[in-house]
């Protein structure tokens, strides 16, 4: 019978293999628990401690800013040059950065029902506007490039 051939215990080759397999073995093990730390304590900062960068003085000075942006931006939309995707990106674009703050303002106005009604009313005036956006770039646009056209060319010098 054939005997199975064993790399006798004070080979050093087999000692090297064995200390290069723990050494691989452990570089994995602290990669893998790290990376979960790591990603446990971003979660965590995120849900427990959010970023409140620009938070307003107080709750009336949050709306305020949040219905100015919104007056902000309906004007930067209104160019008689874009498309609905253009006229939208605009809108968008002019909101910030003072909507990123919007829950900062939710956060301050927690404690007023009036003042959170008001806030209420203020989101509801930005997706309105929003849609009448989108309906104007869609309808008036055109109508508006039209009457430009003709007054260039047939009532301006």
């Amino acid at each position: 019978m054939g005997r199975c051939v064993h790399a006798p215990e004070d080979d050093p080759l087999a000692s090297a293999r064995r200390r290069g397999r723990r050494a691989a073995f452990a570089a994995y093990w602290v990669a893998v628990v790290g990376f979960i730390l790591v990603s446990a304590a971003q979660i965590t900062q995120q849900v427990w401690a959010p970023a409140t960068a620009g938070q307003p003085a107080s709750c009336k000075d949050g709306l305020r800013a949040l219905a100015q942006a919104i007056d902000r931006a309906r004007e930067a939309a209104e160019a008689t040059d874009v498309d609905e995707d253009g006229a939208l990106e605009r809108y968008r674009a002019a909101l910030l950065p003072t909507w990123a703050a919007r829950d900062e303002v939710a956060s301050a106005c927690r404690g007023d029902k009036k003042l959170h009604a008001a806030l209420d009313a203020i989101d509801r005036l930005r997706y309105a506007e929003e849609h009448a956006v989108r309906r104007e770039a869609a309808e008036l646009a055109p109508l508006r490039r039209t009457v430009r056209e003709l007054m260039a060319r047939d009532l301006l010098p």
